[in-house]
């Protein structure tokens, strides 16, 4: 293609699908197979004769693009002339100074030119618009004017039109038009990366051969661009690059609550990979394939865009013998009857059960209850009919890796020794066969359809014995002509791990027991050495008896029974009780034992028992302070301070001694923790974020709700929104928070923290150094942030001071807006710049409000630390630390001493 030469509408429809499809037909490339072509034309014109005959044009003429370059216009046009946009083509050299008319103005003293755009499918299509305007601008070219204002699309069945605003699409094709250019100019192509459009592309069996032989990632289907881009980013290019990362994945020793208990499949890129490079069936775990009755193989074909199906095959065997039938409907009106021609033929077959590959089926059988609901004694056949179905995809998705690109019925069936006698079988062919049987009623294509519907059919079944064979090997671990291989063969035990023992032989045990490091110093070692004999006598000396510090009476007679209210009470017998309590002195802390002597009491006339003096723990109040102390501040693990108040106080106690501490005391400061949710609520600023927690299964999270002096963490089961509903109600202030798209639901002003952003456009420049409009971005986001800074740093937030920064914020959004971006990561940081305009400098309008979230950062420090020695917990657990951390957290804030404060047993937090 050379610089003189015109972008053709083909070309520029190419590209919208396929870069390298453009740069191939700019170049005049051919390809030996023009079916996709030839069928895509046929329609066209089939289309536009249909709408020619209709009423609908009226007496409107459509012309050619090549007709407008003529003098006089043809006798008998009208004024307006429809000019097809398919036809038209435009030079590289755009007139960027060109304006758009308007509806009454003419371009020609004697006609009227509007672009259109004829398609035959129902369903909308942006690239359609996209054309109307490509057209437009060709007008302009050819005709010297000025661009038409509007365009026109007639679609589908019905002939519908629209009119399509070429002011709105003008800037994005102009940009379309240049980046074609550019690309249909270069020496090389661009680089090659497979898509959906490939399965109606004539080009593809030269595309595809040519990603088999560079093993180019997109030849994984379910590989997404991101993740392509990504893998790129770490030099992976190659499927057998991909395949070296597969590591096999360790079983979770944690245990799982009850409805994380079956965690979702996932797909293994990287297994996939390794499958496709050994060229072996790989399989994770025991996949099932569950067929009780007669399996009947179904395949459906439909219309999309009109919403029905009109092609039904089944498959099954009677008596050995297979049969196959066929559900044919010329339109929208005959799918009730092909349905019930195929309830007819189900009811035939002894216990039918539906196997399908893929979810189209699934849909099918819904569609079909809800659309066209059986009489009352057919209803309990076909829920059954529903319920038994068997998707054959969900018994291999993420279980069963065949050694194919992707895990579509044509590459798995293919690779069992299936072929179609359809060379371009696949699903999107076939809706472009039934529109053009549709718009000429060819019989061919008609016979064409139903027998690829029937070998789908067939392949269906194919695959289905085959897994039936690899279920059955995986469970029994006998062999099959399949080579499959196991993925738990692939795992390298870790060696010497902790745990228990599995011992293989009896012998085995007793041996391994007599190995343990107290067994041998308790019971060998004291027999051959007189240093250790004596260390353990004595660790095993019983405990000295308590000596009390001070002896306490309570005179607690009751002066009534509390049951019958009689006056006369006896004493039941004398009691005392120790409690083991910390004194807190100037000069430090010691143990403090106090033992309280009191009755019990029992009542003369209904002999009820009672004590006023009733103590549910032997651990005093400052000593559970200072373990609460221990636990939240020093962030001490519970053995740890059993083993520092054992060692420092001679006090035992145990890990259980602990937590039921922590339980008390969270439940004691709950009215504190409702009052610091309730100071965050009703102040002018709230800092949130949240981060994972630690509890069994996974997928919990903690938020965090922070202001100047309060801090609050609030335990969620899962990410979503609603708890943002529940502890921000009727907040009126202002919300800073990172990206998370569930804040932008608080009805309230936000800021979005700026460090989130820098930092984000520091990590893009550094993957993309020489990436221009990265860079200009960051430098003017950079030049802008520093002045503010700077302001801030002399004045503090005051919106007096600040404001002077709003016309230059201002100005670099609207420099941002306008900025013409063709790479991926200048796309995105534009958009997410767009996206958030409103939210980024909210914070010139009022005083005290940060432009980061620091707040509530420091405040997700803290709760990491205590994470770590958290290592797993409940949601109880996890609750009863949120309430003790937003306690210990709020008081640094204020600067109170948590250790003070819990020792005074105060609830409320002195403002």
């Amino acid at each position: 293609m050379d610089a003189s030469a015109n972008i053709s509408a083909a070309v520029f429809v190419a590209y919208l699908k396929c870069s390298t499809k453009a740069y191939l037909m700019a170049h005049g490339g051919q390809s030996p197979d023009t079916f996709f072509a030839d069928t895509l034309g046929r329609i066209s014109a089939a289309y536009k004769a249909k709408v020619s005959q209709s009423s609908r044009m009226g007496s409107t003429n459509v012309v050619p693009f090549d007709d407008l370059r003529l003098t006089d216009a043809p006798a008998g046009y009208t004024p307006t002339l429809l000019v097809d946009c398919e036809t038209a083509a435009c030079t590289r050299d755009l007139p960027v100074t060109a304006r758009v008319g308007s509806q009454t103005e003419r371009s020609d003293p004697g006609h009227d030119y509007v672009p259109i755009v004829f398609s035959a499918w129902n369903k909308r299509d942006r690239s359609d618009d996209l054309l109307v305007c490509f057209g437009a601008m060709a007008i302009q070219q050819a005709s010297g004017g000025e661009i038409p204002s509007y365009g026109r699309i007639i679609r589908g069945e019905d002939y519908s039109g629209r009119t399509v605003r070429i002011a709105e699409h003008l800037s994005k094709t102009q940009q379309i038009i240049e980046v074609i250019a550019s690309v249909c100019l270069a020496k090389e192509p661009p680089p090659l990366v497979l898509n959906n459009h490939c399965a109606i592309c004539d080009f593809r069996a030269r595309c595809r051969a040519l990603a088999v032989e560079r093993e180019d990632l997109s030849l994984l289907g379910a590989m997404t661009a991101k993740e392509r881009a990504r893998n790129g980013e770490k030099g992976i290019s190659t499927i057998t690059q991909l395949s070296y990362g597969y590591r096999p994945r360790r079983q979770r020793r944690t245990k799982s609550t009850a409805p994380r208990a079956s965690p979702p499949v996932k797909h293994d890129h990287k297994l996939k990979a390794l499958a496709i490079k050994k060229a072996q069936t790989h399989v994770v775990g025991s996949p099932t394939l569950s067929i009780q009755g007669t399996p009947v193989f179904m395949d459906v074909e439909g219309v999309p865009d009109r919403d029905y199906y009109y092609l039904i095959g089944l498959r099954y065997e009677a008596e050995g013998i297979p049969v196959e039938k066929s559900f044919w409907a010329d339109g929208p009106e005959g799918e009730r009857e092909i349905w019930r021609q195929c309830l007819s033929a189900l009811k035939l077959v002894e216990k039918p059960q539906i196997v399908h590959y893929g979810a189209y089926e699934s849909r099918f059988l819904k569609h079909m209850r809800e659309r066209w609901s059986p009489p009352a004694d057919g209803s309990e056949f076909l829920d059954g009919l529903i319920d038994s179905s068997v998707n054959l995809l969900g018994s291999i998705y993420g279980r069963i890796y065949f050694p194919t690109y992707s895990n579509g019925l044509k590459d798995i069936a293919r690779w069992l020794g299936f072929e179609w006698t359809w060379p371009q079988a696949s699903g999107s062919a076939a809706m472009l066969i039934r529109r053009c049987w549709e718009l000429t009623s060819d019989e061919a294509l008609r016979r064409e359809l139903i027998a690829y519907n029937m070998e789908d059919c067939r392949a269906t079944a194919l695959v289905a014995k085959a897994l039936a064979r690899i279920c059955a090997t995986s469970e029994s671990g006998g062999g099959t002509n399949l080579e499959t291989v196991n993925v738990a063969s692939l795992e390298v035990g870790f060696q010497r791990t902790f745990g228990k023992f599995r011992n293989a032989l009896p012998e085995f045990e007793k041996i391994n027991a007599a190995a343990y490091w107290d067994y041998q110093r308790s019971k060998i070692y004291v027999r051959t050495n007189k240093a250790i004999r004596r260390i353990v006598a004595k660790s095993v000396n019983p405990v000295k008896k308590v000596s009390v510090d001070k002896e306490v009476f309570v005179n607690d007679k009751p002066a009534y029974c509390s049951r019958c209210g009689a006056s006369k009470m006896w004493v039941r017998e004398r009691c005392s009780r120790i409690i083991f309590d910390l004194k807190f002195t100037r000069r430090g802390i010691k143990r403090w034992v106090v033992r309280y002597r009191y009755g019990s009491y029992r009542c003369g006339t209904c002999k009820a028992e009672t004590t006023i003096c009733r103590m549910h723990s032997k651990y005093g109040h400052n000593l559970r302070a200072y373990i609460i102390y221990l636990l939240i501040e020093m962030r001490l693990s519970r053995q740890k301070i059993a083993e520092h108040i054992a060692t420092v106080f001679n006090v035992s106690i145990t890990k259980s001694t602990v937590r039921h501490a922590k339980s008390e005391m969270a439940r004691y400061y709950e009215p504190t923790y409702r009052w610091i949710l309730e100071q965050i609520r009703s102040g002018p600023l709230v800092n949130a974020d949240e981060t994972k927690g630690v509890v069994h299964g996974g997928g919990h999270y903690i938020w965090i709700f922070a202001n100047l002096t309060s801090v609050a963490y609030v335990y969620s089961s899962s990410r979503e929104a609603s708890i943002l509903d529940d502890v921000l109600a009727g907040f009126k202030g202002v919300l800073v928070s990172d990206f998370y798209g569930a804040y932008d639901a608080v009805p309230c002003p936000q800021q979005k923290c700026l460090i989130h952003l820098m930092r984000d456009i520091n990590e893009d420049i550094l993957k993309h150094p020489f990436n221009e409009e990265l860079t200009f971005i960051a430098t003017r986001f950079g030049s802008l942030l520093r002045e503010i800074v700077e302001t801030i740093d002399r004045y503090g937030l005051k919106k007096r001071n600040l404001g002077k920064h709003k016309r230059s914020a201002e100005r670099f959004l609207s420099d941002v807006a306008e900025l013409r971006c063709t790479t991926e990561a200048g796309l995105a940081l534009k958009r997410r710049i767009d996206k958030n305009k409103e939210t980024l400098f909210a914070f010139l309008d009022y005083d005290n409000v940060p432009w980061n979230n620091n707040n509530a950062e420091h405040a997700v420090r803290a709760f990491t630390r205590i994470r770590n020695l958290m290592a797993s917990s409940t949601p109880k657990g996890t609750s009863e630390y949120c309430v003790l951390l937003s306690l210990q957290q709020t008081l640094r804030c204020r600067g109170i001493r948590f250790l003070d404060f819990l020792r005074s047993g105060r609830i409320e937090i002195d403002d």
